[in-house]
């Protein structure tokens, strides 16, 4: 009987110890997913923007030239890349964020679904935890009860005893 109660607790605590594991590594993937998706995207802007600064100082230099076509067509090249600076902050998430959620967990593709997930998994969490406790709670009472009956046991054989 104790071994069967031990053996459940020990159950229990292990699979708490699981759920609250996996808890863990799905909050990680949507930290790491965020911060690796910020750095990517400030890192393609400051490269976007070097380009842009380097043909805008070609065009000024063919703008101070007598000819006049290379001059625009560093402007159309300068408003191409500030056109892509804008699709890269508008998209941010589908180019940057949900590709490493999916590179980090190969089952869970967006950062909704990770979302579920993570509060999915937190619910097993509680599930575990409170099977756990009520599991302790029951054994505490078994345990208090059998003390109780041994010390009315005892209290009874020490009167038989003194009487």
């Amino acid at each position: 009987m104790e071994n069967d109660v031990f053996n459940q607790v020990k159950e229990e605590i292990t699979a708490c110890t699981k759920t609250v594991g996996n808890v863990g590594k799905l909050r990680l993937i949507g930290i790491t997913s965020r911060v690796l998706g910020l750095f990517l995207l400030i890192f393609t802007v400051v490269l976007l923007l070097f380009a842009i600064l380097s043909f805008a100082a070609v065009a000024a230099i063919n703008a101070m030239s007598s000819v006049m076509p290379v001059w625009a067509a560093a402007l159309i090249m300068a408003g191409a890349y500030a056109l892509l600076i804008l699709i890269a902050v508008l998209c941010r998430k589908p180019l940057f964020v949900h590709p490493f959620i999916k590179l980090m967990s190969k089952q869970i593709r967006s950062e909704e679904e990770l979302a579920l997930r993570t509060i999915e998994a937190e619910h097993q969490a509680e599930i575990h935890y409170l099977h756990l406790q009520n599991r302790v709670e029951n054994a505490t009472r078994e345990l208090s009860i059998f003390a109780e009956i041994i010390s009315r046991i005892w209290s009874w054989l020490v009167g038989k005893i003194h009487k």
